[in-house]
């Protein structure tokens, strides 16, 4: 039986492409381009240079990911229990059972704001982030290296 299932889900770009990340430990967002400059996974807070992988979603997009993931794979199976039980339990049994199922509201997706802030290019790993300049050098997101240039 394969149990491994994909689902597709899009999230929304600002007007020049980037999206949101949020460094889970100083919780500050900058925001990168899929698709554009290193093939490497981020990972490196541009702030703070907090270290790790895949843990820079923000708490939107995580909510959304969690609630799309739940209504695409949970609650089908949900549903298909809850008729199964209500097709075989029957009125007058020594023992019935009903079971009610209510699908969750529909997973919104985060809407990506368009900041005005400017961008800084790694070059050493040939990598674009905008960032609200409250910090200054910034870390590159891919090698952790400290030298950018503005764009």
């Amino acid at each position: 039986m394969d149990t491994e299932k994909h689902i597709r889900v899009s999230l929304s770009t600002d007007e020049d492409g980037y999206i949101s990340q949020e460094c889970p430990k100083c919780e500050r967002r900058f925001k990168v381009k899929p698709g554009a400059g290193s093939d490497e996974p981020i990972s490196f807070c541009s702030y703070c240079g907090h270290e790790g992988r895949d843990c820079w979603w923000t708490k939107e997009q995580v909510d959304y990911l969690g609630k799309t993931v739940l209504q695409k794979t949970v609650e089908p199976e949900f549903e298909k229990m809850a008729k199964k039980i209500n097709r075989s339990s029957k009125k007058g049994d020594f023992i019935s059972m009903r079971m009610d199922f209510k699908p969750s509201s529909k997973a919104v997706p985060p809407e990506e704001i368009s900041e005005d802030w400017p961008k800084m290019l790694f070059e050493c790993c040939g990598e674009t982030i905008k960032h609200d300049e409250s910090v200054l050098p910034v870390y590159c997101i891919i090698c952790g290296n400290r030298k950018g240039n503005s764009r």
